[in-house]
């Protein structure tokens, strides 16, 4: 292709993905005219609109998202119908880096990288839009080159029509027809050269040089903290993490940047978990985990979205998860409160839902908890005085039998979660006065209930229950043990 022919290719690359320079201070006040005259609406809320992001690539100004109205003609009736269709105006600074990616003469993957970011903001995925383009770009360009220089051996056709990941692809030459870079990095991943017989070394070397920790090496796991750059790039070759990468500053933008750092102000860390097969030559996607849990990242080393961090590792070694649940504890009391607390998000994520109730004051009167995952109460024994327990929309499906051991307790609010069982304990609650439980398909109702009715000396004056989620049978047994409740 002559350098005529890609100037006219990119050019018309650039018009097709309205591309546009933002201004030196930022500002994209001009665009936004422009786009309002051609009728576009800007979308303009934090959610669901691209402003100006400052990332380590210097990028400012990733795109701009509007709507544009369209009018057709119904052919049933001659009415006129309107609907609106996103549209996505890429900037200057991501059109370049993106060329600069791409590794071909004639730059035959731009369009595919270009496609993928407006894809990702059109279906409202910012945050993956952004590290793409921010972070991720890198990652492509090593890819692509793989891919270009491979996609013809029948190898590469044959590995990849046997993939059940790639099941999508029916032409695996054709990289259009690969949906993300993730998915990419499936069909290139068996061509990466590898050897992973030298890592434990050079990972201890990074320790002794003070540029690493490892907090646990079991039999099954060790865990990673690299502490720099260099000590991070080693697992360039088996992951594809953008911190991973050499030469880059994901590293030190994810560990240093603003946002990113502990309750405490001290640099973040980024764990790295390793199933020891791994260092025996064994490569499936759950031997390398990256954790980051500032920016909410728990990653197996394609980051495909098909780990399972708690059943891979959490539920496998003592040894992690007594250092995961001491990790995230110290960082979650540092923060303080349970709202808005990502230590605390991650420790119910992974099973150790006592964190809710070890933050709160043994004197409280009130536990409310709304919207906010509690998947089960454990033993609260220790809360003499309180007298208001709520529960709502919190996916709860078990009530520990220390419910019965709050003397106080005057209101139980557990509505919409997933209760199957009320443990018989509940009938201990003398001074109950008020029992919600709609929203919850229980099959259980304990005899013991019996005794939160007045004529048992109980003072329960009215449960809410639906009659269709716990079945006739149970609802007819609730009447018959709660004759003076009101139902």
């Amino acid at each position: 292709m002559s350098k005529i022919n890609i100037a006219e290719r990119l050019a018309f690359i650039a018009k097709k993905f309205d591309v546009f320079e933002a201004t030196s201070d930022g500002s994209w006040d001009y665009k936004s005219k422009e786009l309002f005259d051609e009728g576009h609406a800007e979308l303009l809320g934090d959610d669901i609109t691209v402003s100006p992001i400052h990332s380590a690539g210097c990028i400012d100004m990733l795109a701009l998202m509007s709507s544009v109205s369209i009018s057709k003609v119904d052919s049933r009736d001659g009415s006129e119908v309107v609907s609106s269709k996103i549209h996505v105006s890429v900037s200057y600074n991501v059109f370049v880096e993106m060329l600069s990616a791409d590794p071909t003469d004639n730059k035959i993957y731009l369009q595919w990288m270009l496609t993928v970011f407006t894809r990702l903001i059109k279906n409202e995925r910012i945050g993956e839009a952004i590290r793409f383009a921010s972070e991720d770009l890198p990652l492509a360009k090593e890819y692509l080159k793989i891919f270009e220089d491979n996609k013809k051996k029948k190898k590469f056709k044959q590995l990849c029509r046997n993939s059940y990941v790639l099941t999508g692809v029916k032409d695996p030459t054709n990289i259009n027809q690969y949906k993300s870079l993730s998915q990419l990095y499936d069909a290139v991943d068996p061509f990466i050269e590898r050897d992973p017989s030298d890592m434990e070394r050079q990972m201890q070397k990074f320790v002794d040089a003070g540029q690493g920790l490892i907090p646990v090496r079991d039999r099954k796991f060790t865990v990673f903290i690299p502490l720099t750059r260099d000590a991070n790039v080693i697992f360039d070759k088996f992951a594809s993490w953008c911190t991973a990468v050499p030469g880059n500053g994901m590293f030190k933008s994810y560990t240093e940047g603003k946002g990113n750092k502990k309750p405490s102000g001290e640099n973040s860390n980024i764990y790295i978990v390793i199933n020891n097969k791994f260092f025996d030559g064994e490569l499936k996607d759950s031997y390398l985990y990256q954790l980051h849990f500032e920016s909410r990242q728990v990653r197996n080393r394609k980051q495909n979205g098909r780990g399972q961090f708690f059943e891979d590792v959490i539920s496998q070694s003592e040894g992690v998860s007594n250092f995961f649940h001491h990790e995230l504890t110290n960082m979650a009391k540092e923060f303080g409160g349970v709202d808005n607390n990502i230590y605390v998000d991650y420790l119910i994520k992974f099973g150790w839902t006592e964190v809710l109730f070890d933050m709160q004051d043994e004197f409280t009167p009130v536990i409310k908890f709304k919207d906010r995952e509690v998947p089960k109460i454990p033993n609260i024994s220790k809360f003499k005085e309180l007298h208001t327990l709520i529960v709502a929309k919190g996916k709860l499906h078990e009530l520990h039998p220390s419910i019965g051991d709050l003397p106080k307790l005057k209101e139980l609010l557990l509505p919409n979660n997933n209760l199957k069982v009320l443990p018989k304990e509940i009938g201990n609650l003398k001074n109950l006065i008020m029992l919600n439980i709609l929203g919850n398909n229980i099959k259980v109702i304990p005899d013991e209930i019996k005794y939160l009715d007045e004529t048992n000396g109980g003072s329960l004056y009215r449960i809410a229950c639906s009659r269709e989620e716990i079945g006739e049978v149970n609802y007819q047994k609730l009447k018959k043990l709660l004759p003076s409740v009101k139902m």
